[in-house]
């Protein structure tokens, strides 16, 4: 990367958390700068956490389009800054997650990260913050939600249902694989809906998890369970 990546200011109260996070929901862009179809290659980011919860392991793996293969892995091991909230898992992870992919040898077209976008109770989750911080397209796919509902929808893959919050839509419930649990997929940063929808499903296949998400998951507990780090600094 030419440039390195601004930091992530950790908070001395939940009140700056929360005034943080609205300030990036404000200044984060909701337009893709290029179609899926310019996309050549796509990261993923997912963190675990040591047994003791002090330290934190974020890996991203970056993925070919559309072949989906591997061309680059990072990690980066670090004590955790923030305590265990839901919804400010940005400054637990996001400081971690920031330094993997500003050590990365090139930059990914997009970031799909483990966790939330624009689905989140101040617009603000985890890939929307750490992608304006990084300046990088990014997406929310997530397990659970975090803010608003989603209604029961059909079981084929790809069949999608809006999440809604607050009467504004926030993100969509999708089906990734036939017949399983739907993932939450929300913009983060210089992303629309629509694109963020069509990089999730076009990096699953017959998976639930997004190929580089599931591949940096695979790499965090692999480093979790051999105690590897890569020093960056701060």
């Amino acid at each position: 990367m030419d440039e390195r990546p601004l930091p992530l200011k950790i908070p001395a109260s939940l009140d700056e958390a929360k005034a943080i996070q609205e300030a990036i929901a404000r200044a984060a862009e909701t337009a893709p700068p290029v179609s899926l179809d310019e996309v050549r290659c796509i990261a993923g980011a997912d963190a675990s956490y040591s047994p003791d919860g002090r330290t934190v392991h974020a890996a991203v793996a970056v993925l070919g389009l559309p072949d989906l293969n591997v061309l680059e892995r990072c990690w980066v091991s670090r004590e955790v800054p923030f305590p265990y909230m839901p919804g400010f898992f940005a400054f637990r992870e996001g400081p971690a997650i920031i330094s993997a992919v500003g050590a990365l040898t090139r930059q990914p077209d997009l970031l799909l990260v483990d966790g939330h976008g624009r689905a989140h109770p101040r617009r603000a989750g985890i890939a929307t913050h750490v992608g304006f911080l990084l300046s990088i397209p990014t997406v929310g796919v997530a397990k659970q939600l975090l803010a608003g509902d989603a209604v029961e929808f059909g079981p084929a893959r790809g069949s999608s249902s809006p999440i809604w919050d607050r009467g504004e839509i926030v993100g969509m419930a999708v089906r990734t694989k036939a017949g399983s649990r739907p993932v939450y997929v929300s913009a983060g940063h210089a992303m629309d809906l629509a694109t963020a929808v069509a990089a999730v499903l076009a990096t699953t296949g017959t998976s639930r998890i997004p190929a580089p998400v599931r591949e940096a998951h695979r790499i965090s507990r692999e480093v979790r369970r051999s105690h590897i780090t890569f020093s960056v600094s701060p």
